[in-house]
């Protein structure tokens, strides 16, 4: 065996020695037809309309998730949706529902203390009234039944009623004055207790978010990372963490590069493909542009146009908001034009050269390319065959 696979190898040596010819380079002809160039967009499925669960306003400002739903989880109108930290709003809570007794206790003891205070105070005044009656009984007795003295003495004996009769009016007066104003004193710090534990308890149902109506639910996004927020991301007041989305009427929201600006435009018809669902195409058009680039967060150095496609026909059963998309928007298009294969093109930073099947390298000026071809606009001619390594002849 050892002999002939010796043989084997020198009888190979002996054909390239006598110049067997090598393998062909695949090559492919240069010709006419059409071809478009295509902007490609990334983005994502949007409903147009939905109904959005924002973060309460709390005392801390920021307020962490304590629960969350599933993102695209169905719900019911009612459910639990969000759930904030709410161990604070709880401990306070009990704080301010010992002051709620207290100011309480201390009300009821203020208006018990000030009616027994009243009761005793009219009490003196009936006694005074019954003295001042009785004096002036002893004053009406004829003058001449009595001696000058005596008379003299009923007399003083009813000014002396009359004056601690008014006397205990005026103090009864100004205890019910005093009284009231104690026991709105009271009343105040009561109703302030009583306030202050209604709206911590408004706060702590604020912090359990649930649904409007039945749907389903689209967690809100990180607005500083970009992702889909989660259990223990701190919110703030106003953010939207989650929303139940309206599915009558759904968008595509992409992102355009700044470095292609204008060059796509309101009206332009696109084709959208959700990657989940390859195989169903959507057609639709470029609603509108924004008109200044952003970046889509602080740490990123990129800025982007936001495009919002309006889709022509309805969404499919099995798609839901929050899918990603790959937008289609053609850009350019050329008929008649000499077209050759992008395997047949080799791209510098001086530009593009093609190889010829004699061997000879031409620079060639390139329009409009998709996926597969480019045009030529100079350098080729149609017919020339052009070498394509690794690709198809």
């Amino acid at each position: 065996m050892l002999a002939a696979a010796l043989l084997t190898g020198c009888d190979s040596a002996v054909a390239r020695l006598q110049g067997e010819p090598e393998l062909a380079v695949p090559t492919a002809v240069v010709e006419r037809g059409s071809v478009t160039q295509t902007i490609l967009l990334t983005g994502e499925l949007e409903a147009e309309n939905a109904v959005q669960l924002l973060t309460p306003r709390t005392e801390n400002w920021q307020v962490a998730i304590k629960w969350l739903a599933e993102d695209g989880a169905a719900v019911k109108k009612g459910d639990r949706v969000v759930e904030f930290d709410n161990s604070s709003v709880i401990e306070k809570l009990g704080d301010l529902e010992v002051k709620v007794v207290e100011a309480g206790v201390e009300l009821e003891t203020q208006q018990a203390e000030t009616a027994v205070q009243v009761a005793e105070k009219q009490f003196e005044v009936e006694t005074q009234k019954t003295a001042v009656a009785k004096a002036k009984l002893d004053a009406s007795v004829p003058a001449s039944l009595l001696s000058r003295r005596e008379v003299q003495d009923f007399k003083i004996a009813l000014q002396r009623a009359e004056v601690a009769q008014t006397s205990a009016k005026r103090d009864l007066d100004s205890l019910r004055g005093g009284g009231r104003l104690d026991e709105q004193v009271k009343r105040v710090t009561y109703e302030k207790a009583l306030r202050a534990y209604k709206a911590a308890g408004e706060q702590l149902d604020a912090l359990a978010l649930t649904a409007p109506r039945d749907g389903i639910v689209l967690v809100g996004k990180e607005p500083r990372e970009g992702r889909k927020l989660q259990i223990g991301d701190n919110v703030w007041p106003g953010l939207a963490v989650a929303e139940l989305p309206d599915l009558s009427k759904t968008l595509v929201t992409a992102t355009l590069s700044d470095v292609d600006d204008r060059r796509v435009v309101g009206g332009m018809k696109v084709t959208c493909t959700v990657d989940a669902f390859p195989d169903i195409p959507l057609s639709g058009f470029v609603r509108s542009v924004s008109a200044v680039a952003q970046s889509p967060s602080r740490e990123s150095t990129r800025q982007a146009f936001t495009v919002v496609v309006e889709l022509d026909d309805d969404l499919p059963e099995q798609m839901r908001p929050g899918l990603s998309v790959k937008v289609e928007v053609p850009s350019e298009v050329l008929d008649d034009a000499l077209l050759v294969p992008r395997s047949g093109l080799h791209f510098s930073d001086e530009g593009a050269t093609a190889i010829l099947e004699d061997g000879r390298e031409v620079e060639v000026s390139v329009g409009a390319c998709d996926a597969q071809r480019c045009a030529a606009l100079s350098g080729l001619s149609e017919g020339d065959r052009v070498r394509t390594p690794g690709g198809a002849a």
